[in-house]
């Protein structure tokens, strides 16, 4: 096509310079047809951008790459070697073999990637490094010489490459003496004041004699334990710990000895736990003790950031047999629940209470027969029958609306045995979220607003009997689930959370973040800017958080080890929170003792390779050089020459028409 436009170009230039006014002679003719001509064709490889290209064949050797670890954790000593020293003696040998086979061989350092920091092992970031700095089609295979400590959430990426990975067993034994903390669990948030366990293992390697425990917060030494080692004994200890500090309160745990350990940096263990000021109050008031009381309670009592009370009402409110006063005890309370099994009779005084409380935003729960004296402020009437029949019932469609009931999956509803029900008519402001299966279709769940509190009322009792045909999890998230709804009183929300409070240095850090209306549905869009600060309030780092099934997530990396704050913000809704979390300066390399041959095992299976034990196990066909095709192009209109070569033509010609007299 281009050479179409060239030869038509140079014929039209040839036909304009064919008779001159004035007359020119031949070589000056030639000249300016040449000029023009170059000019004209430079003008066409702009407009068009042309590519030359030509084929180069090239012969190509397959390669094989060493992955080598050099993490802290190969640094470990065990028969008076390193793992480190065992594997490089077993993959000498492997080399050798390799070396006879026309291989190309490429080694690389890994530990938190290539060249990374070497207090953390990420083999997926290892990989991905790897494919970009080779040709994944040239290399036959992968050794993989590590003990096989990675801190990687999956490893989907060995897969995808379809690249055999062979995986080595050096039978490192570390037989000499070493104390370690296995294992560190506590809650993740507590209340001040309130006793938490914390729950410490500790293990001994050709260890026999005496060793102590501490706990410390805040560099202040709070309880210490002796132990008494038999040679590769467990120990599982208890330290029942309070917080009088409110917010994140590091931890950190040592195990001591007079021995000389060939690992001394797993004698450590660091931690974070969150101290929160007050739990969220919950009343329950019948006129009977049933097991809709006890087991509600329960489930209550069951989530550290509930309390809930009792309340007897029959001739008077009693907590067990001390009579008490309504007014006092609705103090503090976030959501109260009347549970009704026929004669839960308030009077006018208790009424005005309840409205106060409700129209303020307290959350009110009404389970069972209609209270006629709350008729103002309910989402229903009472229908005149006060006799009881059973049946199942199923959520409407309008219960998609609310967190609380669409996250109930089909099949727990199907569990829920037939309930003992009373009939009642919804008022016409009313949220019907659940009918009995009756020929009627009454309203079996309602909701309404009242001031400030919302309203849930429940038109049946025995609702307990859920658990014993499902898990006891599913009624007690449910139970979670209303009781949160209840004693939200903003209208826009948002909740951060992490898995714990405190990292290991070069851990991965996931946020989440759950953002709902009023009416506790996901909120779907939503720019949620998250700003993390260290301790001196410098910006280490600042972005958005993307959207996953709604669900906002944040994962950050290699942060040094610090204490740090973030704050989420959404600039439309003005919505924010805030968090807290800590980077330790323990690296969890220290901890990993031995081969995870596990772990080694499922990679070498997962890519077609092998788990070795000796060089002499290898089969491996000699390599063949194979000839590929290179393509080189070259872009023409990239050249900066051609454009200088196209404005010299064009000004050349210019000058000469007007030196000649032909402008």
């Amino acid at each position: 096509m281009i050479f179409f436009f060239i030869t038509v170009s140079i014929i039209l230039i040839l036909l304009f310079y064919y008779k001159t006014i004035p007359a020119i002679n031949g070589w000056r003719k030639i000249l300016l047809i040449s000029l023009r001509s170059i000019a004209f064709i430079i003008l066409l490889l702009l407009l068009l951008n042309p590519v030359l290209f030509f084929y180069q064949n090239k012969s190509q050797q397959p390669s094989i790459v060493f992955l080598n670890d050099v993490s802290e954790s190969m640094q470990q000593i065990g028969n008076g070697s390193s793992k480190l020293e065992v594997f490089q003696d077993l993959k000498n040998d492997i080399e050798k073999v390799i070396g006879s086979k026309n291989y190309n061989i490429i080694n690389y350092n890994f530990a938190n990637g290539l060249e990374g920091d070497t207090k953390a092992t990420d083999i997926s970031k290892t990989f991905l490094q790897l494919f970009r700095k080779t040709n994944p089609e040239n290399i036959r295979n992968i050794f993989l010489i590590s003990d096989g400590w990675f801190n990687d959430e999956n490893l989907d990426i060995i897969e995808n490459q379809n690249i055999p990975i062979y995986t080595i067993n050096p039978h490192f034994n570390a037989a000499d003496i070493d104390l370690k903390i296995l294992e560190l669990k506590h809650n993740k948030s507590v209340y001040k004041e309130e006793i938490t366990p914390i729950e410490v293992s500790v293990g001994a390697i050709n260890y026999n004699g005496n060793a102590k425990v501490e706990l410390h917060s805040n560099e202040k030494l709070i309880m210490k334990k002796e132990l008494s080692f038999k040679k590769n004994e467990i120990f599982k200890l208890n330290f029942d710990v309070s917080f009088s500090s409110i917010g994140l309160n590091p931890i950190e745990v040592r195990v001591n000895s007079d021995s000389i350990e060939i690992n001394s940096d797993n004698n450590l263990a660091n931690s974070a736990i969150m101290v929160e000021q007050n739990r969220l109050k919950a009343l329950l008031i019948s006129d009977r003790l049933n097991w809709d009381v006890k087991f509600i309670k329960n489930a209550v009592n069951s989530d550290q950031h509930w309390q809930s009370k009792f309340l007897l009402k029959n001739n008077g409110l009693f907590e067990a047999q001390k009579e008490v006063s309504f007014n006092t005890e609705m103090s503090e309370v976030n959501v109260l629940t009347l549970i009704n099994t026929g004669n839960l009779n308030l009077s006018s005084d208790d009424v005005k209470i309840i409205n106060k409380f409700v129209n303020k935003g307290g959350g009110l729960f009404i389970i069972g027969k209609p209270l006629e004296k709350l008729e103002n402020i309910l989402p229903a009437v009472n229908s005149g029958i006060n006799k009881t029949f059973k049946a199942t019932f199923e959520l409407t469609q309008y219960s998609d609306r609310f967190y609380t009931f669409s996250s109930i999956s089909k099949k727990d509803i199907k569990n829920i045995p037939p309930v003992s029900y009373y009939y009642i008519n919804p008022k016409v402001e009313a949220n019907i979220l659940a009918q009995f299966n009756n020929d009627e279709k009454s309203p079996a769940i309602l909701y309404n607003k009242f001031g400030k509190g919302k309203i849930l009322e429940f038109a049946f009792l025995d609702h307990w009997k859920w658990q014993l045909w499902s898990s006891s999890d599913s009624y007690n998230d449910f139970i979670h689930n209303i009781f949160s709804w209840l004693a939200q009183t903003r209208s826009e929300r948002l909740y951060a959370t992490l898995d714990k409070y405190s990292f290991y240095y070069g851990e991965d850090i996931k946020i989440d973040l759950f953002a709902y209306d009023e009416t506790l549905s996901p909120v779907s869009e939503l720019n949620a800017e998250i700003t993390v600060t260290n301790s001196k309030d410098q910006i280490v780092y600042q972005g958005f958080m993307l959207n996953e099934n709604d669900i906002y997530t944040l994962k950050i990396s290699d942060l040094p080890a610090e204490k740090y704050k973030f704050h989420i913000s959404d600039r439309i809704s003005k919505s924010q929170t805030d968090g807290q979390f800590i980077v330790s300066e323990d690296s969890p390399e220290s901890k990993d003792t031995g081969i995870n041959l596990t772990l080694l095992s499922y990679i070498s299976n997962k890519s077609n390779g092998k788990l070795i034990d000796s060089a002499e196990e290898l089969e491996i066909i000699k390599a063949e050089n194979r000839t590929i095709k290179i393509r080189n192009e070259i872009p023409i209109y990239k050249k900066w020459y051609v454009i200088l070569i196209f404005l010299l033509a064009f000004c050349i010609e210019l000058f000469l028409r007007k030196r000649w007299g032909l402008l």
